[in-house]
């Protein structure tokens, strides 16, 4: 009886291997690229750009890399974002990561609760720029620079 068992399992796995291998392997190799397929246009930005490419439109990370340069180093990005939007945390993601080497601060709106810790540690010098991730500017704030998929970027103390 155990040996029935063992005869039935080791066949039923070999029928399983020889139908793989005789049916979807081959299609594997068929359907799989005849080398690699190297990405196009400037990939010095390849996956940054993909990135923003996710978010419906190509080619900002060079751009918003020229425009956070003419911002003194040691200045802050403050970068407004609403958590509760995939789309305005990635943008405030991408942003902060193509703001390097400026220091960064990330503010969700979409959460308003802060503690009185929090107010009297806040860095009240004003920014070198604000950007807005899909998220409306103030009227009171000039117009900044548009760098499409939602994302504006109002320059507060730059060159």
């Amino acid at each position: 009886m155990q040996s029935a068992r063992a005869v039935a399992h080791i066949s039923f796995w070999i029928v399983l291997l020889t139908a793989f291998f005789c049916v979807s392997v081959p299609k594997v190799f068929y359907r799989a690229p005849k080398g690699s397929i190297p990405p196009t246009g400037d990939t010095s930005f390849h996956t940054s750009d993909s990135f923003w490419h996710a978010t419906g439109t190509s080619g900002v990370s060079k751009r918003l890399i020229a425009f956070f340069d003419l911002a003194p180093p040691e200045k802050r990005i403050l970068i407004l974002d609403r958590e509760d939007d995939l789309a305005s945390s990635l943008l405030g993601m991408l942003t902060a990561y193509l703001a390097w080497p400026h220091p960064v601060e990330i503010v969700d709106l979409a959460r308003t609760r802060v503690n009185r810790g929090e107010v009297a540690a806040t860095d009240l010098s004003p920014p070198a720029a604000i950007a807005f991730c899909r998220v409306p500017r103030p009227a009171e704030l000039p117009e900044g620079k548009n760098f499409d998929a939602g994302l504006e970027v109002v320059p507060v103390a730059m060159k």
